[in-house]
């Protein structure tokens, strides 16, 4: 049996290939700019033969239709999965980058044996997925762990003015304040050197209140902080665990809080296995 996962991010396409369990390389491609080439580039790093194959989006769909993909506004309505099953000649998946996260984490990464689970994917934006008795919990309409359309400062990762607040909608109050802009990279350095950065500190403040009113709400048995900053956990980590101690309630404080263990592959393996597993994952 031949399977592929494919994860479709905003500037990057990943593909991964399972032969009778044995896995390749991660490849990695450049996002085209159109429906027709997004399509033809999935069949031709899929090939020939595969029994079926996942493919992760950053964004919900439906019935195979991607219904709200921002960072790929044009695949929003077309029947994406019935024209990938035609191109590459199998079956496939359509699934929120999110919840293949956290499938594959659960299954093979820092979730493995939890039953309950909480991941937060911090990057362009603010998203993530949540495990509920040991299964991905999608929701009613496939976008569940959508946490950065929730109102409070911490997951939205900024805080906003009433007039800025009114002229955009939670997608992008998230996307703004999440990646601290391109100085995300330099202030980590600065604090693994040792220097301080109030910067990465309070935005620190911000995501711990998030993640503390997750923990405290949701009660799970461990959050996962992924995306982009989840290799910056060895110092965001600890600044993390002094904010989440102000604001979690008293069993969110126990709550661990650490890194997706699979990085950066978590959504490629994800999509294998939700092209392994089929539907009921």
């Amino acid at each position: 049996m031949r399977h592929v996962g494919v994860d479709v991010g905003g500037t990057s396409v990943r593909v991964l290939h399972e032969q009778d369990g044995t896995r390749g390389p991660v490849a990695r491609r450049a996002v085209p700019g159109s429906y027709e080439e997004l399509v033809e580039l999935v069949a031709d790093l899929a090939g020939p033969g595969a029994d079926a194959v996942g493919v992760g989006l950053p964004g919900t769909s439906a019935d195979g239709v991607p219904r709200f993909v921002p960072a790929l506004p044009w695949t929003q309505g077309r029947p994406l999965a019935r024209d990938l099953a035609e191109a590459v000649g199998a079956p496939v998946r359509l699934g929120l980058d999110g919840h293949l996260t956290l499938l594959a984490e659960s299954v093979e990464g820092a979730a493995k044996g939890r039953r309950s689970a909480v991941l937060v994917a911090v990057g362009t934006g603010i998203g993530g997925a949540l495990l509920v008795d040991g299964r991905v919990w999608r929701g009613a309409h496939g976008s569940a762990g959508s946490w950065g359309w929730l109102t409070a400062t911490g997951t939205a990762g900024a805080a906003e003015s009433a007039a800025e607040a009114a002229a955009h909608g939670p997608y992008e109050r998230a996307a703004s304040g999440s990646a601290l802009g391109g100085r995300g990279p330099a202030l980590v350095a600065a604090a693994r050197a040792g220097r301080a950065a109030p910067e990465l500190e309070a935005y620190a403040a911000r995501l711990a209140e998030g993640i503390a009113a997750l923990a405290s709400a949701l009660d799970p048995e461990i959050v996962l902080v992924g995306g982009g900053m989840a290799d910056a956990m060895d110092v965001l980590g600890p600044l993390l665990a002094r904010h989440i101690a102000v604001s979690a309630s008293p069993d969110g404080r126990r709550v661990p809080v650490v890194p997706a263990g699979l990085g950066s592959e978590a959504g490629v393996v994800g999509a294998l296995l939700a092209a392994r597993i089929g539907e009921d994952w």
